[in-house]
């Protein structure tokens, strides 16, 4: 796909112009730019456009593009990222590599741009090819899997018997308390990992205000 830059869509003006991260959601079939404070707030519904933007020791830049692809999202919308990272990529001159990320099955490299991990949320921003849905709901208690040593990689599971191994360390969120259960054959530098995690959840989901429980 060639894109002239009369085509390409004025939100992405400016962009790569510095070191770090910019993120662009899909809403209503557009580009919205996600402020800084949002960063690595993802959810299931939608489909998000990340640059990673790298400065050079010879004051040039180097840019890698991922757009990340929502479980719920519909294929019009993630036509839509596909449109507009070929966009970005040709108002950055067309030089950027691009990742294809989709929900958990995401690359090393994107995961190691979110401290200490992404947890994609359910829901999603209105579309123009299908209506949002508000769920407004009581606090839900989730079950996580927890792998990695130096990038994490926390993924929801149900509430089963399956869910559960030696290998890995199991986080559960509940309204009043979050319990770690320390798989038998897991290492040190995963729990400490997994722990980060547990702090991450006390202080978005409960205001930093709730138990830790460490089991094994």
């Amino acid at each position: 796909m060639v894109i002239s830059m009369r085509e390409v869509d004025p939100v992405f003006k400016g962009a790569g112009q510095k070191d770090g991260l910019e993120i662009w959601r899909i809403e209503k079939l557009q580009a919205v730019s996600v402020p800084r404070k949002s960063h690595g707030k993802f959810f299931t519904g939608d489909c998000y456009i990340i640059l990673k933007t790298s400065a050079l020791k010879n004051g040039s830049f180097c840019q890698e593009i991922h757009y990340w692809l929502g479980k719920d999202t519909s294929q019009d919308e993630a036509g839509i990222a596909v449109i507009k990272t070929v966009e970005l990529d040709a108002a950055l001159g067309g030089r950027a590599v691009q990742y294809r990320e989709v929900q958990g099955n995401e690359t090393e490299k994107f995961l190691s741009y979110f401290k200490p991990c992404i947890i994609p949320e359910e829901g999603g921003a209105a579309s123009g090819f299908r209506q949002a849905v508000v769920n407004e709901r009581e606090y839900v208690a989730r079950l996580f899997v927890c792998k990695g040593k130096h990038t994490v990689q926390v993924k929801e599971v149900p509430f089963a018997r399956a869910s559960l191994n030696h290998d890995d360390i199991l986080i559960l969120d509940t309204k009043s308390k979050i319990f770690q259960f320390n798989g038998l054959n897991s290492s040190i530098q995963e729990r400490a990992k997994a722990l980060e995690v547990v702090q991450y959840l006390k202080d978005a989901n409960h205001e930093g205000k709730c138990d830790v429980a460490v089991v094994g």
